[in-house]
């Protein structure tokens, strides 16, 4: 066996950037160019988490190493791109070191806050004044099926309300869509601080000026009791929440006037498809021009966040058609665990099931051609372990079902 080399030996063979030898006790202890090729592999907030992890002091000063690791890319910062369970565990302390490490102020337009049910929001602190923030997810959800989560969240308008005050005061505030924590919108009361906030925020939207509808022209908001922003009515159904506007690309549509001529049902006017509408997985309203997949099973429309996140819809791995999860049965290839549609399985020329045990496997696992996912000569239709398990006992003689099989012969009796 070979020694292992002692660890200070280790240490002396790897060479600092410049060719020098240089002592590698610790990651700190790394060139900055491994660190940096090292961080290109992380989801984007967890390059900043890295940066602040090797150097607390680059949230409040950033230095050569940090700014390389983070980058300048950061017009979106979503936590959700992260696992969920790092973003439960993230505090206040950790979201205001990444803020003030990447510059947030001047540099973040879109903030979704996924997963983060454990902060109060005071680590939003610095986000105060900001002038280029155009979108706030306050939901702490990842495009919620249910807002509701499990345990209540800490998320305080104690802490948030005066941040996002100080931003939408600030002259030149370009900020477009909010959305705010369920636990928030439960909690209705006229004389609450966050009624009174959402009173501002309308005021502050409606002090820009005249806004039509891209589709019919007509001022907004406006149409079927929605003269808000963000509804007020504490005994509407959809109260704190934002209406005419596209959760993607804000564009601003009324809910009210029909298509001149839809796309989808190949009708005049169409009375069912509007030019905003609710996304069947999560319920945010898009406009119909960021919708990209529909539901190949009820046809609704599904938003390009939810396909993208898998627990929620998947797309088939055979067919690349999409669905929602509550409107289709989910199969998985045994061998690379590649969602398969119902249809799919039911047609058996994209994919393949066994007979015998039921498994599904996809075109590429099943090694089969389409149209050949059974035996020409004795019609069997099972995959190659019940084939091997049948000739085992004496079940199967058919010579191409033999040959199929031949590589788990030939390890068996070797």
């Amino acid at each position: 066996m070979m020694e292992e080399a002692p660890p200070d030996v280790k240490r002396r063979r790897i060479s600092a950037a410049d060719g020098s030898s240089q002592s590698i006790r610790c990651l700190t202890d790394l060139p900055s160019g491994i660190l940096v090729h090292a961080a290109s592999f992380l989801a984007v907030p967890s390059r900043a988490l890295f940066a602040v992890a090797l150097d607390e002091n680059s949230a409040v000063s950033p230095n050569e190493r940090s700014s390389a690791i983070v980058g300048n890319q950061w017009s979106i910062l979503d936590f959700g791109d992260i696992e969920k369970g790092l973003a439960a565990k993230l505090t206040d302390d950790d979201i205001e070191k990444v803020l003030l490490c990447i510059h947030a102020v001047n540099k973040v337009k879109r903030l979704k806050l996924t997963n983060c049910v454990n902060i109060t929001g005071a680590g939003l602190e610095p986000l105060r004044g900001s002038l280029i923030i155009e979108q706030i997810d306050l939901s702490l959800v990842a495009h919620h099926k249910s807002p509701v989560l499990d345990l209540a969240p800490q998320i305080s308008c104690d802490h948030v309300l005066p941040i996002l005050d100080s931003i939408i005061a600030s002259e030149g505030c370009l900020l477009r869509y909010v959305q705010f924590p369920f636990v928030w919108i439960t909690e209705r009361s006229s004389s609450s601080d966050f009624h009174a906030f959402v009173g501002r925020l309308n005021q502050m939207w409606e002090s820009r000026g005249t806004i039509s509808c891209l589709e019919c022209n007509i001022n907004l908001p406006s149409g079927s009791g929605r003269n808000e922003w963000i509804d007020t009515n504490t005994l509407s159904r959809g109260y704190g929440t934002q209406d005419h506007t596209c959760y993607d690309c804000f564009k601003h549509y009324c809910y009210d006037c029909k298509i001149d001529f839809c796309l989808t049902c190949q009708t005049d006017y169409c009375d069912d498809c509007k030019t905003m509408s609710d996304c069947q997985v999560c319920g945010d309203s898009h406009c119909n021009d960021c919708y990209e997949h529909e539901c190949r099973q009820c046809h609704e429309k599904i938003c390009l966040h939810c396909v993208e996140r898998e627990y929620h819809c998947h797309k088939c791995g055979d067919c690349d058609r999409v669905f929602c999860s509550e409107y289709c049965y989910e199969h998985k290839c045994r061998e690379c665990n590649v969602k398969i549609c119902l249809d799919c399985v039911e047609r058996e020329y994209h994919c393949y099931k066994c007979e015998d045990c039921h498994e599904v496997f996809c075109l590429e696992c099943s090694n089969f051609e389409p149209g050949m996912s059974c035996c020409g000569q004795c019609n069997d239709r099972s995959c190659d372990d019940c084939r091997f398990r049948k000739y085992r006992q004496g079940e199967q003689d058919c010579t191409e079902c033999e040959v199929r099989i031949a590589p788990l012969i030939v390890l068996y009796y070797s």
